[in-house]
């Protein structure tokens, strides 16, 4: 077992405010998942294939737990992730 991290997409507060305004948390924890978002590359690893033990979300700004707990159920419905 070992810990795999991933990173969304750091928009700044300038140039970047628009793209950031249209962008919701679902479009966040998505980026997460994504396999090119890792910042350790697995040989043989699938994101959709292989299992979680467990899985931390932790988001900054303006993100509100009614956002959040939505998108972890969303997460678990669309099959983004398999528990052990």
């Amino acid at each position: 077992h070992f810990m795999t991290s991933s990173i969304a997409p750091v928009f700044s507060a300038g140039e970047g405010l628009k793209n950031f305004e249209q962008i919701t948390v679902q479009d966040i924890t998505d980026y997460c998942f994504n396999p090119a978002s890792l910042l350790v590359k697995y040989e043989d690893y699938d994101v959709a294939e292989d299992k979680y033990m467990a899985i931390s979300l932790n988001y900054r700004g303006d993100v509100r737990s009614k956002e959040a707990n939505p998108v972890a159920h969303w997460i678990k419905a669309n099959n983004k992730v398999t528990f052990v």
